[in-house]
């Protein structure tokens, strides 16, 4: 049986997917862009056969059973929604959408459907992170009692430094704990088993004003050309206190302005028997600790 995959999204975490998506060797349907002209452009540039002029189109393609969504979040909540309801099975990227209640509605929807539904939050498959899972579930590190950690990045630390994910009105009202944070939320309560039930969040804006440029730019890239003055009043950096379902506490924060800081992501949990910790830069390293040696 052929699996047909079909695209939503051409710009850097589409390549990506589209790249993985090849190395298993499964057939590539078509890709959706933001445009048609863009769709058009960028499927010639990526050697795939067809561009969808729109989401109708894609939904209409039989031959495409499986979709990637990688659009701007706020196309999530709307193109998952209409994908599930046409049978077909989902991976989304993180976040699923750009708020609690649409959230909900999707995992619903999902629920009640035959197909499956995934958000891509990839992390928690590199091997200690699942060793680590393990460990927990085993109770090897005891009743978990404390964790903290964090996901720091500097692509978007200066004020020409820009991003759709800016703009409240395309990434959501939350930008690096939404891009970011959830990767590090989504790790540690897989890991843990922890859920948490209150948080306290102090929200920071670091640029206030950037400049914007008059056309497209690739997430991780450099704006070039014509440039307009905003105001933006997203997230640059977060400090969150949690606390968990157990009793548990725990401390996060996330930036994407911490110079020099490319893809840190930390955790360290803290258990009545024994401690853990990880760092996603070298992720083939995890440090174990005890109060005996």
């Amino acid at each position: 049986m052929t699996i047909g995959v079909a695209i939503i999204g051409t710009g850097f975490i589409g390549s990506v997917h589209l790249a993985a998506v090849r190395r298993l060797g499964l057939d590539v349907r078509g890709v959706l862009g933001s445009s048609a002209g863009r769709g058009t452009a960028r499927a010639a540039e990526l050697g795939v056969g067809r561009a969808y002029a729109d989401l109708d189109e894609l939904v209409a393609d039989g031959s495409a059973s499986v979709v990637h969504v990688t659009s701007p979040n706020n196309a999530h909540f709307p193109q998952v929604k209409a994908l599930l309801q046409a049978g077909k099975h989902v991976i989304c990227e993180k976040p699923l959408a750009v708020s609690a209640a649409q959230s909900a509605e999707l995992v619903e929807i999902a629920r009640s459907s035959r197909c499956v539904a995934a958000v891509c939050y990839n992390i928690r498959f590199y091997p200690l992170n699942q060793h680590a899972h393990r460990l927990v579930a085993n109770g090897e590190l005891g009743d978990i009692r404390f964790v903290t950690g964090h996901y720091h990045q500097d692509w978007l630390a200066e004020p020409t430094d820009w991003n759709w994910r800016l703009e409240a009105d395309k990434g959501g009202a939350l930008r690096s704990v939404g891009d970011i944070g959830t990767h590090w939320l989504d790790l540690t309560t897989f890991i843990t088993g922890l859920k948490p039930v209150h948080v306290l969040a102090d929200l920071a804006t670091f640029i206030p004003e950037r400049e914007k440029p008059g056309g497209p730019v690739e997430t991780f890239s450099s704006s070039a050309g014509q440039t307009e003055k905003v105001r933006v009043d997203t997230d640059d950096a977060a400090a969150i206190l949690i606390r968990y379902d157990t009793g548990a506490r725990g401390v996060m924060s996330t930036s994407q302005i911490n110079v020099g800081r490319k893809n840190e992501l930390v955790w360290d949990i803290a258990g009545s028997f024994g401690s853990a910790a990880w760092h996603s830069e070298t992720p083939d390293h995890l440090w174990l600790g005890h109060r005996d040696g």
